[in-house]
């Protein structure tokens, strides 16, 4: 799982997409359009969805996220500080996904959290973010 929801509305709003063939996606994924199907994103995505339950090899179907009323918890590519909060970074790596904090930012798609619960500095785990550009 590369991402999990921490918060946002009570119920995450999801809708079915169909995934392209022989495509595993883990629960906590983000997932993007391809060809218009969904596969896993990667560090060029320009938009982004939130697969909370994945999907194995052979099905068609896949739950996705809705918009961006809830917040995601992940780790960055490298520690976090203050001076991040509100900033609008992109996604780094391929196979696990991590957000790009150390990074030039190109894309834009996630939006870090500007609360008090954003990150802990100096530490590369959970921090909050949103999706700043949603699929849907």
């Amino acid at each position: 799982m590369d991402f999990k929801v921490v918060g946002g509305n009570d119920g995450l709003e999801t809708t079915l997409a169909t995934i392209a063939t022989a495509t595993v996606i883990e629960a906590g994924d983000l997932v993007v359009l391809a060809s218009g199907l969904i596969v896993k994103a990667g560090s060029t995505a320009a938009s982004l969805a939130f697969a909370p339950y994945g999907s194995a090899d052979g099905e068609t179907k896949i739950e996705i996220s809705k918009g961006n009323d809830f917040m995601l918890e992940g780790t960055g590519d490298g520690v976090f500080a203050v001076t991040y909060k509100g900033t609008e970074v992109d996604l780094s790596g391929s196979t696990n996904l991590t957000i790009d904090v150390t990074g030039g930012t190109t894309y834009k798609v996630l939006k870090i959290d500007a609360s008090e619960n954003a990150g802990t500095v100096d530490s590369a785990d959970n921090i909050r973010v949103k999706i700043n550009k949603p699929l849907i």
